[in-house]
């Protein structure tokens, strides 16, 4: 499964809405089409609503919807994860660091500097775009549903992994309350 774009968090040890639920992540496709549809009111989402009794886990996509209730004393743990692509973005910086040094060879020394500065940038927002959140649980069954997120920035939403590790805390507390 892709990265999702946060479109939603709300996260609190006290009911966040009207239907008792503790947790609500909401996530969509990345890419401005997405974003386009989810506009028009095409809105094909992936949504974690965690109440009291319970984990609604769905999946909307212009096919339909699927949907996954699962009781909480169901569930013996949850996890996260934080995922930074520096490797990535360093293969980028050094690939345009050799057609620097190869374009300063032949003597463009200005655009030498030029494709350098453009390879930095380029490498500096992929690692920004492209750091990936994973949160999840595990049923008792031994499923394990978990969900990768990067930061949308159409919405401008961003979740860091303190934000992460609160909601599984919370998640653990009210698993163990069941």
């Amino acid at each position: 499964m892709s990265a999702l774009v946060i479109k939603s968090w709300k996260a609190n040890n006290k009911p966040i809405d009207g239907d008792e639920n503790y947790i609500k992540i909401i996530g969509r496709q990345g890419g401005l089409i997405a974003w386009i549809l989810s506009r028009m009111g095409i809105d094909p989402t992936t949504t974690i609503l965690v109440g009291s009794e319970r984990i609604d886990f769905s999946t909307a996509s212009l096919a339909g919807t699927q949907s996954r209730l699962i009781p909480l004393q169901n569930v013996c743990s949850s996890y996260y994860g934080y995922h930074k692509p520096w490797k990535i973005a360093l293969g980028i910086l050094l690939f345009f660091l050799w057609i620097s040094v190869t374009i300063s060879e032949s003597g463009g020394g200005a655009w030498s500097l030029v494709t350098f500065v453009i390879g930095t940038i380029i490498a500096i927002i992929y690692y920004f775009l492209n750091r990936t959140l994973t949160l999840g649980f595990v049923e008792n069954s031994g499923v394990v549903i978990g969900i990768k997120f990067k930061r949308s920035v159409i919405e401008n939403v961003d979740i860091n992994q303190s934000e992460a590790k609160n909601v599984c805390k919370l998640l653990q507390e009210l698993f163990e309350k069941n």
